[in-house]
């Protein structure tokens, strides 16, 4: 894996792991940052699979180009577009499989997200999400001081069951929790710490305090329901 996606990496899980992708699938990585699960993917998907991946920052996808060259899969079916993830500008019924990894929660609108992946899926398409999820509400002072500090993936993270009924509101069925883990205060600190000096510093050690033993991280797929 080459060290430029490796440095810009900040997820939560391994979706490819879990996403059993097939040789041949369409896959869309959601907020694809350095670009460590594109490569990833495109080594499960095989030379007649496609991966794209996603992210609104134009340097993030400068640097998954740079990574995917790094690892040789240059002439691999592999394309990396600047886009927000509610407005992707891909095709209805396009991908097999969407991935994410501990970047949805930053989205501010996650209805509009979700209903995109649901719109992009194919019938019977799945998606698989590592993901931030609070096991409890936090006080309202503490969430706006995370807000100011969004890159550090806690700043967008909402209660897990408004989560899952989001995702339900957009469509998805079998909503199957793959694995579910109580974040230490080790494991907070770094995922608080943004994956480079251009971007917000990260939450103070104090508010860091405040929400141990309430930020999960989860590991779940679901799956576009079959046309009827």
């Amino acid at each position: 894996m080459p060290e430029i996606a490796l440095n810009l990496s900040r997820g939560c899980g391994n979706p490819t792991g879990f996403a059993n992708l097939q040789p041949g699938d369409v896959v869309v990585d959601f907020g694809c940052g350095g670009g460590i699960d594109v490569i990833l993917a495109a080594h499960k998907v095989g030379s007649q699979g496609r991966v794209i991946g996603i992210d609104g920052a134009p340097q993030m996808i400068e640097r998954a180009q740079q990574a995917v060259a790094e690892a040789g899969l240059q002439d691999r079916n592999i394309e990396f577009r600047t886009a927000y993830l509610d407005k992707t500008q891909l095709p209805d019924d396009f991908a097999d499989v969407v991935t994410s990894n501990c970047v949805i929660n930053l989205c501010p609108d996650k209805d509009a997200v979700y209903e995109e992946a649901f719109r992009i899926l194919r019938s019977s398409g799945r998606i698989a999400i590592s993901d931030i999820v609070l096991t409890e509400n936090i006080a309202p002072e503490l969430r706006e001081r995370f807000q100011s500090t969004w890159a550090g993936c806690l700043g967008g993270a909402i209660p897990e069951e408004d989560y899952w009924q989001t995702m339900r509101e957009a469509g998805f069925a079998e909503i199957q929790i793959v694995a579910r883990h109580l974040l230490t205060p080790e494991e907070l600190e770094a995922m608080a710490c943004c994956p480079g000096e251009e971007f917000t510093p990260p939450p103070s050690k104090e508010d860091r305090a405040a929400v141990e033993g309430k930020v999960a991280s989860v590991k779940f797929t679901a799956m576009k329901p079959p046309l009827k």
